[in-house]
């Protein structure tokens, strides 16, 4: 899931993504069948009522939900076009944030594509969609058609006028890649950070020694909320050799690295697809967690507040949690509500770890 920034001057208020908005208003005149590639940013905006011969591709567990509960076919995985129906006559897509992502789905889409069938690109200047639409059609020898619609919110379509002999540069998008030694750790492109250790999780660690300490009994089950691609499991494990792991998060992608991740260590660890760690059932001695706090891209107050009751519900009695965010985010103060104990042991870099005891 996508984690902190130490921007405090976010609105907790969330906002219509007006790129997803333009889309959805191009779905009725799109020829079926439709290839709908559907990331984080539809969380931010009530479902459309589903159509005949679509099928939405996520890798996102939250978001398939809400496309399967609108009626849409959808397949969840780290955006596996193989598992297809059948092929396109018309692609959709609201442009990622990742660049190496948006690129390898312009090139699955302009291989599937029939000659004559469409790439529908929606997004703003500054998520860089002139540009992609450009380099898109140039693959395919067409012209990309551009228009603005409501909110400075850009449609871009292109019809595809011959096969594409090369493709979009995409930082190998399938692969699993090492991204840092000393410790080894593993990640791949559609993985939020995926090329870095997030600031945020290091100061957990970084207070592990102290949040272990406070304790007489060493944790034997240990829970990553959130993992991402196990950055936290995998340095906490150095500090706990012999605990049992649950790691779980919504993205199907970042859990193919976290599960690299955990087999190149040898740790006993099970690997969930879950939002929010709903459907799992503890007891676990500790949790960990840098939980994100948006929605989408609008800034969510009540994901916190999933992230605390999922740790209360799933820790033991007496059972413990570290969390870190944003300073900005009154954790501490909402963990009242459902831990006995709450207390921040340090405030750094825009970032507190706070540590509950149930």
């Amino acid at each position: 899931m996508s984690k902190q920034s130490n921007s405090s001057g976010q609105k907790g208020a969330a906002t219509a993504d007006t790129a997803l908005v333009a889309l959805y208003r191009q779905f009725a005149n799109m020829v079926a069948p439709v290839w709908w590639f559907a990331d984080e940013h539809i969380a931010d905006l009530p479902m459309p009522a589903s159509l005949n011969d679509w099928q939405c591709f996520t890798n996102r567990c939250d978001i398939a939900g809400q496309l399967r509960v609108a009626g849409f076919i959808t397949e969840l995985s780290d955006f596996d076009t193989s598992a297809a129906l059948s092929a396109p006559k018309t692609v959709c897509y609201r442009v990622s944030k990742e660049k190496a992502l948006v690129h390898y789905l312009i090139n699955q889409a302009l291989s599937a594509l029939p000659l004559g069938g469409q790439l529908v690109l929606a997004g703003h200047k500054n998520d860089g969609l002139h540009n992609y639409a450009k380099k898109a059609a140039a693959l395919v020898g067409a012209s990309a058609e551009i228009k603005k619609h409501d909110g400075s919110a850009y449609i871009a379509t292109l019809t595809k006028a011959s096969q594409p002999t090369e493709k979009l540069p995409d930082s190998d998008y399938t692969q699993i890649q090492e991204i840092a030694q000393a410790p080894s750790l593993f990640s791949k492109p559609g993985v939020f950070g995926w090329q870095k250790q997030d600031r945020g999780s290091a100061l957990l660690i970084g207070q592990l020694p102290r949040f272990l300490g406070a304790s007489s009994n060493t944790p034997l089950t240990v829970a990553d909320l959130g993992c991402g691609y196990g950055y936290i499991t995998v340095m906490a494990a150095q500090q706990l050799p012999s605990a049992t792991w649950l790691l779980t998060d919504n993205n199907a992608t970042a859990l193919l690295a976290a599960r690299k991740n955990c087999d190149t260590y040898g740790l006993n660890a099970e690997v969930v697809l879950a939002d929010c760690a709903a459907g799992l059932i503890g007891p676990v001695d500790v949790v960990l967690c840098n939980p994100p706090f948006h929605q989408g891209f609008a800034v969510s107050g009540s994901l916190t507040d999933r992230f605390l009751a999922a740790a209360h519900r799933l820790l033991a009695n007496q059972g413990r949690a570290l969390f870190v965010v944003n300073q900005f985010i009154p954790l501490e103060r909402k963990a009242l509500g459902l831990f006995s104990t709450s207390e921040v042991l340090v405030e750094y870099d825009g970032f507190k770890v706070v540590q509950l005891q149930k």
